[in-house]
């Protein structure tokens, strides 16, 4: 029910309401209507000002309060259109005019609208700046408080900057560094009609109003196009005094008029109380336009018009508007979706309604003269006409780039730098750049060096004790080539590299957002990870499981678990709109595939053609429409055991688990019930018919549809609004990147798969190799490692890169083959040793002319704790382990749980990825926490007492022997002689006893554990 009451002066409007009686006044202010507040200021020829003249039924409590310094005054004007209420000028701050509403307003939005006049001045100045607003506030103020900070302002001011800088214009503001001015000027004696709407971008009652957008002197049909706008500001959340206001700008000599005061819920009752002005009838006439009837021709007419107004922004690879109309597809919405024109239809033509609009913000060409009356009916003409349009002057532009990243790889021939020529390729191509520099490498690092970088690199572990003097041990010369096979050939050695993976895949055994509820069976998908590079999986076979494992014939378990790479996305579970809700996911299935196989950052393109690369808003759409008709969720398999309902407890803290259960209950299921599956990514149209999709546990899932995905159609958003569908689009990938074939078969994912896999793929091999190339070094060969666009890095040995992207190739797609190469070189087995020369020439290393040192990752940084105390348990897979259990179960860091809102303390403190979007190199911060938590960390302290009770046991009270035996455990070497004497002042105790000597002993070793040399790759 809403109850609306005009109050029109001089006259009462009552409506039947006695039969209504007190129930209807008790519902009417439960309630809380918005009531129609208006103010004609014509009733009894003056101003209200009666306290006492509250009725909550017209919208105000109390009557007008004037200024005590200059108050408003009733001055009918003897021009009949000219609003009743004259305000003077003062020269300074001034609230002639404030009143307060009868209840406080929070709603989402309101609409306040006015009518005034400046009058001419008597004596007009060839400058002579204005300023008057209505103001909306919490508070009433005092007779000059500004109400300006965070205060809607709406009216007249000078403008000081932008194309209206120097007049009196219409504006909008928050406050004086949140304004928008607009390009109408004013019209000294002209009354003028405002409507503003008052909205808040993000609904709710604490939250703010934001956005402001005007009309000035609008008719009925510009509800929807406003003359100004400003957004996205910082402004109050409620409502309870209007008023006017004048400033330094307004001098003594000004007169300002106003009248017919409205406050409505809506545009329309606004814009009715407002038209319904006797002096609004009296405007005159809208002028006829020019109609163009003569037959148009493009190069002759249109082309200097659009050339002369609309090119400037309008044409060229990357038009700062995002919209060109130097190309008649564009023109046509072929790759934004928004078609500006249809041909022989001028009726509804965007184009049409931005060149002929009135509002300021919308009009085009923006900062300057709009388009006269006769050039609009020309180009209404062209378009009726059929857009006739001049091949030869504007020829379609072909789609291609000269990037180096967009070319097909070729194989260069290796170099032979001067001297002994090495036996890796990869030294030959860094000493030949090298020496172009006139740089001097490293020698080789000590052999104590060489396997503890190794192992921590390949590994992700330090080496222990018996593997280091065993390597020691061994002088043949082939020693350390037969230590990198044994291991890149280690278990442990798909775990390093898998992590890496999951880095860039974002993935977390969780839904992520506000309620972050648990994926169980999530660790599925990184065994197979881990599994696929201990097997040295091939890459192109690893990639094409990965994208369409549910569809590969003949169906595998394993490949099916391969598609948690597309269902590592998260999913809000508090969007209610389910086509919102759908268009998230995709987006970020989109997004982090481009990035992690591509190396494209293609995000940009969701709204508007990419402005940076040859990427369009059409390309990120036809890629998306590889996955549309899809969905991530639990996939039943058909191989696999399941393991006990109750086990699943173990894998989630209480709490997360208990929730988990919670919100199943809610949705009426048992997840003990579900067979055997895993998450991941299904296609009930393009899979294998044998897979069946089982419910998702989430807040309020998405729902899942066979029919709808077999119905669905891919569109291009328009400006990426789920709401505002443009041209349909079929799968394919960026155009620049190869032609797409006009049948993908078997399926449009598989056929993504084998495009990406193609030796015409100038991408996916480079971005893989530089991958592996910074997971070793710590930079990639291209910095930028998952932006190879147009402003990315340029790569540092671009020769190096094609080279082993061909390598990686030409030899089955082999990881470890390239893996081989990098640890085997000699760049990974030199020292780190400065060099003042080199560092002169390169001090950023980055022709690697000295091994870069860099601090472990927050996982080798714990399990290299456990290696130290010889606890580590080293099965390979299975379930993840809740942190509750870690003490006991005393896992790699990797099979920890991955809750993406409960991620491992060492992580959050070392700067693990939050597993929300692709991570393509983790960051390295040095806070103060991190050394505490080193230092106050049970888990830390409980190793180190773990080492003591081990080294107690093996010296007894041996000094030197425990020291000999604590730095070899913990660092890989012997102590110096400095280091031994300091050490031996550390362990003795200033108290006596065994306990005592165990306690120096564990403190100690608690600050080897601390040393950068522990926590660094040496």
């Amino acid at each position: 029910m809403k109850f609306l009451l005009r109050l029109k002066l001089g006259q009462h409007l009552v409506g039947p309401l006695c039969g209504l009686g007190a129930v209807f006044l008790v519902a009417t202010a439960f309630a809380a209507p918005f009531t129609l507040v208006t103010e004609r200021f014509d009733q009894s020829g003056e101003i209200e000002t009666d306290p006492s003249s509250s009725d909550t039924s017209t919208g105000w409590r109390g009557g007008w309060k004037l200024s005590g310094f200059a108050p408003a005054v009733f001055d009918p004007a003897s021009e009949s259109d000219w609003p009743p209420v004259l305000i003077h000028g003062t020269g300074g701050r001034n609230n002639p005019l404030r009143r307060q509403l009868s209840r406080v307003y929070s709603d989402d939005e309101l609409f306040v609208g006015f009518r005034f006049v400046y009058e001419p001045a008597r004596f007009p100045k060839a400058s002579d700046p204005e300023f008057f607003v209505l103001w909306l506030d919490r508070t009433e103020g005092s007779d000059q408080a500004v109400h300006n900070a965070g205060i809607p302002n709406i009216g007249i001011h000078h403008a000081d900057r932008g194309p209206s800088k120097g007049r009196n214009v219409f504006m909008l503001r928050f406050g004086s560094r949140q304004t928008a001015w607009s390009q109408h000027e004013l019209e000294p004696g002209k009354t003028y009609r405002l409507i503003t709407r008052l909205s808040k971008q993000v609904p709710g009652e604490r939250n703010d109003y934001s956005q402001m957008e005007l009309w000035i002197n609008p008719e009925a049909e510009s509800r929807e196009q406003p003359n100004l706008t400003i957004s996205k500001q910082t402004g109050i959340h409620q409502i309870h005094w209007l008023g006017f206001s004048t400033g330094v700008k307004t001098e003594a000599e000004d007169r300002i008029r106003v009248g017919d005061l409205v406050l409505a819920p809506s545009w329309d009752e606004a814009f009715e109380f407002l038209d319904s002005s006797p002096a609004t009838n009296q405007a005159a006439p809208a002028k006829p336009k020019v109609v163009w009837d003569q037959t148009v021709e493009f190069k002759r007419d249109i082309y200097p018009l659009l050339k002369e107004r609309c090119f400037d922004c309008h044409a060229g690879e990357f038009p700062d508007s995002g919209y060109r109309l130097d190309v008649r597809n564009e023109l046509l919405g072929y790759s934004t979706g928004h078609a500006l024109v249809e041909p022989g239809n001028s009726r509804d033509s965007p184009l049409l309604k931005a060149l002929a609009s009135t509002s300021d913000s919308e009009r085009m060409p923006p900062g300057g003269d709009p388009l006269t009356e006769k050039q609009i009916a020309l180009i209404t003409a062209w378009i009726e006409q059929g857009l006739d349009w001049d091949d030869e002057l504007l020829p379609e532009p072909p789609v291609e780039s000269s990037h180096w990243a967009f070319q097909r790889v070729e194989r260069p021939d290796v170099p032979e730098p001067k001297g002994p020529l090495p036996g890796n390729s990869i030294d030959a191509f860094l000493l030949s750049h090298q020496q172009e520099l006139n740089l001097t490498p490293s020698t080789a690092a000590d052999r104590r060096t060489q396997i503890r970088r190794l192992y921590l690199s390949v590994l992700g572990l330090p080496p222990t004790e018996k593997e280091i003097e065993s390597f020691l041990k061994d002088q043949s010369s082939d020693a350390y080539e037969r230590l990198v096979e044994d291991v890149l050939a280690s278990p442990h050695a798909g775990e390093r590299t898998a992590r890496m993976w999951l880095d860039l895949v974002r993935w977390g055994e969780s839904e992520g957002h506000q309620h972050d509820i648990p994926r169980p069976f999530a660790w599925r998908y990184r065994d197979y990870v881990i599994d696929s590079f201990n097997r040295d999986k091939p890459y192109d076979q690893f990639l094409k499981e990965q994208l369409a494992g549910d569809e590969l014939q003949p169906g595998s378990d394993e490949a099916v678990i391969a598609t948690g790479f597309l269902a590592a996305a998260r999913i809000s579970g508090n969007q209610m709109d389910k086509d919102l809700q759908r268009t998230d996911i995709l987006f970020d299935i989109v997004d982090n595939t481009s990035s992690a196989l591509l190396g494209l950052t293609m995000e940009c393109a969701q709204c508007h053609n990419h402005k940076f690369e040859p990427i369009t808003q059409r390309d990120y759409f036809r890629f998306l429409a590889f996955f549309s008709r899809g969905q991530m969720g639990n996939i039943r398999l058909q191989e696999t055991e399941n393991p006990p309902a109750e086990e699943i407890s173990r894998w989630f803290t209480k709490g997360s688990y208990e929730f988990y259960l919670r919100e199943a209950k809610k949705l009426k299921i048992d997840p003990a019930e579900y067979p055997a599956h895993t998450w991941g990514f299904y296609s009930p149209i393009t899979g294998n018919p044998e897979l069946e999709y089982l419910p998702v546990v989430n807040r309020s899932p998405l729902p899942y549809s066979p029919d709808y995905l077999r119905r669905v159609d891919t569109h291009i958003l328009i400006r990426g609004d789920v709401k505002s569908p443009g041209l349909r689009v079929d799968p394919g990938w960026p155009a620049v990147l190869g032609t797409i074939p006009s049948e993908l078969s078997p399926t449009p994912r598989q056929a993504l798969a084998e495009w990406l896999a193609s030796r015409d793929n100038p991408l996916a091999a480079r971005v893989w190799v530089n991958r592996l190339w910074q997971m070793y070094f710590g930079r990639g060969l291209v910095s930028t490692s998952s932006d190879f666009g147009t402003h990315g890095a340029a790569p540092s040995h671009p020769e190096l890169l094609d080279w082993l992207a061909a390598e990686l190739m030409e030899n089955r797609w082999s990881t470890r083959h390239i893996q081989r190469l990098i640890v085997s070189s000699d760049a990974f087995r030199q020292s780190a040793s400065p060099d003042a020369q080199n560092f002169e020439i390169d001090p950023e290393n980055f022709a690697l002319w000295r091994w870069p040192q860099r601090r472990l990752q927050a996982e080798a940084i714990r399990d290299s704790l456990l290696v130290v105390t010889g606890e580590l348990n080293r099965n390979v897979g299975g379930p993840s382990v809740a942190p509750h259990r870690d003490a006991t179960e005393l896992r790699r860091t990797i099979y920890l749980s991955q809750r993406r809102s409960e991620l491992p303390d060492v992580m959050r403190m070392f700067d693990g990825p939050e597993a929300l979007r692709s991570c393509s190199r983790r960051g390295t911060s040095t806070v103060a926490l991190q050394p505490l938590y080193l230092l106050n960390s049970p888990f830390v302290v409980e190793r180190a007492r773990v080492l003591a009770s081990q080294i107690r046991t093996a010296a007894q009270s041996d000094r030197h022997h425990q020291i000999d035996l604590a730095f070899s455990r913990i660092l890989g070497r012997a102590p110096s002689d400095v280091e031994r004497e300091r050490s031996l002042l550390m362990l003795t105790p200033k108290e006596t006893g065994a306990e005592a000597e165990q306690r120096a002993l564990t403190q100690f070793l608690h600050a080897l554990m601390n040393l950068n040399e522990f926590v660094y790759l040496p």
